[in-house]
């Protein structure tokens, strides 16, 4: 299919600058989710790729060629809407074949390519019915499908499942992972969710106020976030954050006290770090378990049967673990939680990780 190439993209709205020197290599036929929060310019990084948008600078390239100043039919891209953006009147037939009546192309032609889309998205059997007989999932497999006709280089998604409930979108979630595997296609993906980031991406770009956080597989980001704000953005429950101070610094790594007054020392680089520096260590709720170590108090206790999510504080500052599902606890205790030092990450004051020295601990 395609690669890829953002250079230096920014994005200007008068004074309010939304996209900030974004530099991005995508691989050919990769899954790549942009993700963040509202805000953060994902959709118009999406709009810019799609020709629908015009960067303030920079350049974007598709297989080495700069269509930077091509509208968007020339692009060789084709892009899925949050709306699924169906015509009513038109069977499900008509609908995919809408681009390919614009092109003029032969009637056997549109027929061999409507009905491949077709059997790609197990719509074979709805191409005489209307977009108001389909579910909200066969919807958007039309919008896909014509999308899929037309042969792109690359296919965008503007949060095309945001409409769906939640049963459904698990099951579109697999179904476009499928979907890519089957067109060997290059796609990038927008969303806000990171759990469709997580399950879907070859690689994720996570945005934050415009500019590229971290650009990496997901476990990459989920083991070695490089920033407090892919820490906490990546990963559900949400990594914990605790407060804390630097008591020493040695060879084998950092020695913090935590909010509570549990000391540890982390194996992770100390140079430019001093002792009475205020950092934050960060641990992810399944890197937790029952023992004696840090004080923290449940105040809601979700029982999901395999696991048990616990949610607390410690000495003040939000806590969560997951436990084992019949775990011993109960709402409104005092319970000991302990963590081993290498699952733990310390950002500094300015919000960038402290690289480990040592790799995660393994689970048993």
């Amino acid at each position: 299919m395609a690669t890829l190439d953002l250079s230096h993209i920014t994005k200007s709205f008068g004074t309010a600058q939304v996209l900030r020197d974004i530099d991005l290599a995508i691989k050919d036929k990769e899954f790549v989710v942009f993700v963040g929060p509202s805000g953060c310019g994902k959709s118009t990084l999406l709009r810019i790729v799609a020709g629908l948008e015009e960067a303030t600078s920079g350049k974007i390239f598709i297989d080495g060629r700069d269509v930077s100043r091509e509208p968007p039919v020339q692009r060789g891209i084709a892009m899925v809407f949050q709306s699924y953006a169906l015509y009513p009147h038109l069977t499900v037939y008509e609908n995919i074949a809408f681009p390919l009546r614009v092109q003029r192309l032969a009637e056997a032609e549109v027929r061999q390519k409507v009905t491949k889309a077709a059997d790609i998205l197990q719509l074979t059997d709805k191409l005489d019915l209307k977009p108001g007989q389909l579910s909200g999932g066969q919807r958007q497999r039309v919008a896909i499908g014509r999308s899929i006709v037309r042969n792109p280089k690359v296919f965008l998604f503007d949060e095309p499942l945001s409409n769906l409930d939640a049963a459904l979108r698990g099951d579109m979630r697999v179904e476009l992972s499928q979907l890519h595997g089957s067109l060997n296609a290059t796609m990038i993906y927008v969303t806000h969710d990171q759990v469709e980031a997580m399950t879907m991406a070859d690689r994720i770009v996570v945005l934050n106020a415009g500019k590229v956080e971290q650009f990496g597989t997901p476990m990459e980001l989920y083991h070695h976030p490089a920033t407090k704000f892919v820490a906490g953005f990546i990963g559900q429950p949400n990594m914990n954050l605790i407060p804390s101070t630097v008591k020493g610094t040695g060879s084998d790594g950092l020695t913090v006290e935590l909010s509570g007054g549990h000391v540890m020392t982390i194996p992770v680089e100390t140079k430019g770090v001093s002792a009475g520096a205020k950092v934050e260590v960060g641990i992810r709720p399944e890197n937790v378990e029952l023992g004696r170590g840090m004080d923290v108090k449940i105040n809601v206790l979700e029982r999901l049967g395999g696991v048990s999510i616990t949610y607390g504080t410690l000495a003040g500052t939000r806590f969560c673990a997951s436990l084992p599902g019949d775990a011993a606890i109960r709402e409104g205790e005092t319970i000991g939680l302990t963590m081993n030092p290498r699952d733990a990450h310390v950002f500094d004051a300015a919000g960038k990780v402290l690289r480990r020295t040592m790799a995660p601990a393994l689970v048993a």
